[in-house]
């Protein structure tokens, strides 16, 4: 029988999955039922499941958050998994899809529908089984090594390095070879290139389908110095018949006592490459330090990203994903600083889309995918950018009185800058003229007189409020000179700046524009 756990904070619901399903005839049994996220990672931390529901909205820990944790944990991570909802959520089926979730069902449940489900996922799950008794059947080098990886045992370890004919006690490194698009080398291949050396090797296949090579000294008086030689070799060798291929070098070890520490630094490595566009040889020596994850940091690189995807410029677009991409390889978490990232780019890149009059209800098809597996990230985002920029641009083209409106806003918001009607038209694709005749259209007033009507009001607020001098008032609204600023001042009041002030009363009765 495989074991089930439900997951759901109602408790009408958990009496529903007690009593209405018919769970042994489909080889099931329920034997857990709690309702939230959290009290579900405790129960399996004890034990595992093989079959997990879970509801999407619940206190504490929502299900999202606890399939995320599940997709963290290594005994975890392969749980078949069935996402329940009370309601449709576009977000949440998105997330069902990136995470390979089984199944995405809509409450209310259907005891039809539900042992239907079982029945699928029973055949999927002894598949599976087959497939594991299968491979533990085969007792090979391959199979010795992935449980030295997870297991760092001694008796794992030991086994290990029987097979291998290696010494116990003699200093080792592990490489790892990433072809990225293209096919990685065969064990072959590699053992053919490494031909000739004193070091030992094996060549073994990680799960990304890269050649992972354990190094090793054949001898227990061999030096550090010696094995680091073969390493180099053996990397300038790869990267001479491989160009296209990027070369992860871990840190040192002794009796491979640290395995799964050396095969994370190489998964760290090469995670940092993908968001910095980096080929060659990397060494884990050769890391610079962390950068302190601060999130401000990484908001202003998006928002520039953003803003340059809004102006349709191609080389401003990879100039800010070169700027961010540099940020996230260089935190502690790469893969979690760029999920952060993504989910604001992605909210900016849709906001954007929708105002531009894009289809509220299909999504466009360059939502961001998730990166940080095989691929150049710095590559996948730029891609993702320009033709977000483009479908924009292209929707915005046939809207431009809601550009308008937006440049209107805009002059609004930073009148105090040295603004040009030619500059503003750039700015929102819009042709000068047109804009200088629907300007005063919406607003009632030509571009400059609107520009000095917003600075004298502002002017009028800073001579009342304040001691700044006239000079210091008319730099920060962005007139050139004081002279200058006192002529537009005392056309629009009908008397002088100075002249404004000392009247702390306001008496003046000048016939103001409807701005004031």
């Amino acid at each position: 029988m495989y074991k089930v756990l439900v997951v759901d904070d109602e408790p009408f619901m958990l009496e529903g999955w007690r009593t209405m399903v018919d769970w042994e005839k489909y080889g099931f049994r329920l034997c857990w039922a709690v309702s939230d996220g959290k009290e579900a990672l405790e129960v399996m931390e004890q034990e595992v499941p093989d079959l997990v529901f879970t509801d999407l909205q619940m206190p504490v820990m929502d299900g999202l958050e606890l399939i995320r944790q599940m997709k963290q944990r290594h005994r975890l991570e392969h749980i078949t998994t069935a996402i329940v909802s009370g309601y449709s959520r576009f977000d949440a089926a998105q997330f069902a899809i990136r995470h390979q979730i089984e199944q995405y069902l809509l409450k209310p449940l259907i005891e039809e529908e539900i042992h239907e489900l079982l029945n699928s996922l029973r055949l999927s799950l002894d598949q599976r089984k087959a497939a594991d008794s299968l491979a533990s059947e085969k007792e090979s080098l391959h199979t010795v090594f992935a449980r030295a990886l997870q297991d760092e045992s001694e008796h794992a370890r030991s086994a290990l390095l029987q097979l291998l004919d290696c010494p116990n006690d003699v200093p080792g490194r592990l490489l790892l070879l990433d072809a990225g698009k293209t096919a990685a080398p065969s064990k072959e291949e590699v053992e053919a290139v490494s031909a000739g050396l004193s070091a030992g090797i094996c060549c073994f296949e990680d799960a990304a389908g890269s050649a992972l090579l354990m190094v090793w000294s054949r001898q227990m008086d061999s030096s550090e110095a010696g094995l680091d030689s073969d390493v180099r070799m053996i990397a300038a060798r790869l990267a001479g018949e491989y160009p296209s291929c990027s070369i992860y070098v871990s840190g040192r070890t002794r009796g491979w006592q640290h395995l799964r520490q050396l095969h994370k630094q190489l998964l760290e490595l090469r995670g940092r490459s993908l968001y910095k566009g980096q080929s060659g040889i990397c060494w884990h020596e050769q890391v610079q330090e962390q950068v302190q994850w601060r999130w401000e940091d990484a908001a202003s690189r998006a928002a520039a990203l953003l803003n340059s995807v809004d102006r349709n410029e191609a080389a401003a677009i990879g100039s800010a994903v070169h700027a961010l991409a540099e940020f996230i390889a260089g935190t502690a978490d790469p893969a979690g600083s760029m999920a952060a990232c993504l989910s604001y780019l992605q909210g900016g890149l849709l906001r954007a889309y929708h105002q531009a009059g894009g289809d509220p209800i299909h999504p466009p098809d360059w939502l961001l995918p998730q990166y940080g597996w095989q691929a150049n990230v710095r590559e996948q985002l730029t891609a993702v950018c320009l033709k977000a920029a483009g479908q924009i641009e292209e929707l915005n083209g046939k809207r431009p009185e809601g550009r308008l409106q937006e440049a209107v806003a805009y002059v609004t918001a930073h009148y105090r800058e040295k603004l040009q009607l030619k500059e503003l038209a750039e700015l929102f694709r819009l042709n000068p003229v047109y804009l200088g005749q629907q300007f005063k259209r919406v607003t009632g007033y030509c571009f400059n007189d609107y520009m000095h009507l917003l600075r004298i009001k502002e002017a009028k607020k800073l001579l009342l409020r304040t001691d700044l001098k006239v000079s210091a008032i008319a730099s920060e609204l962005g007139y050139h000179s004081t002279e200058y600023f006192g002529s537009v001042f005392k056309s629009l009041t009908k008397v002088s700046p100075s002249a404004y002030k000392s009247n702390q009363k306001g008496d003046w009765r000048d016939d103001e524009p409807a701005i004031f």
